[in-house]
Formats: C-alpha cells, sequence, structure tokens
C-alpha cells in the first residue's frame, strides 16, 4: 500500500508540473558548438505554447520555428538546426543540444521576466 502512495503521488507531480509550464515569452539562447573551431553565439526567440504545440520566430522574426514540449522535454526545429532540451522545474530555463549540417553543440535558454 506504502508503495502504492508513492507511485500515485509522483505520477501526480508530474501531472501538476507538465500543467504548469508555458513556455510563451521570450527567450535569449546561447549556443556553443563541440567544435571550438566554429563559433556559436546568442539569439533571442518569441515562443507561444498551445498545449505541447510551440510555434515562434527567432532572430528578430527572420527564423520560423516549429516545436513541441511533452513534460520537461522540449524540441524545435529551426531552419535546419534541431533543438532538444529539458526544461527546468519553473519553466525559465533548457538546457540542451542542437544539431545542424552534421554539426552539434550544447545550448542554454533562459526566458526573459
Amino acid at each position: 500500500m506504502k508503495k502504492l502512495c508513492l507511485a500515485l503521488c509522483a505520477g501526480l507531480t508530474v501531472v501538476v508540473l507538465t500543467a504548469t509550464l508555458d513556455l510563451t515569452g521570450t527567450w535569449t539562447v546561447d549556443a556553443d558548438f563541440d567544435d571550438s573551431s566554429l563559433s556559436g553565439g546568442g539569439f533571442d526567440c518569441s515562443l507561444k505554447q498551445d498545449g505541447e504545440q510551440l510555434t515562434g520566430t527567432c532572430s528578430d522574426g527572420s527564423a520560423q520555428l516549429t516545436g513541441e514540449l511533452k513534460g520537461q522535454n522540449v524540441s524545435w526545429t529551426m531552419k535546419a538546426a534541431t533543438y532538444t532540451g529539458t526544461v527546468n522545474e519553473t519553466g525559465t530555463s533548457i538546457n540542451g543540444r542542437f544539431t545542424i549540417a552534421g554539426k552539434g553543440g550544447s545550448f542554454t535558454a533562459l526566458k526573459s521576466k
């Protein structure tokens, strides 16, 4: 009975956490390639969340993105790049990986207040 209660409580925590994440807003993304000879950089994105679906623009509107949020796992595609990451519990930062043209790296995104 104790194990069942713990499992149910853990499941409810995930449901509550998922329901509270809202990625809508402006995000600052900093990306670094694994290959240090390639320069990374930063850019801003404006995201809109509708359920699990994400849409938005980056780089002053010049790049469209589409993606999804499943629990704390987020992914989106922008131009030829794919980003996958994990959102923190408060929905204010994302850490993950990206790939573009066969090259990869890591990124951090912070939500503007």
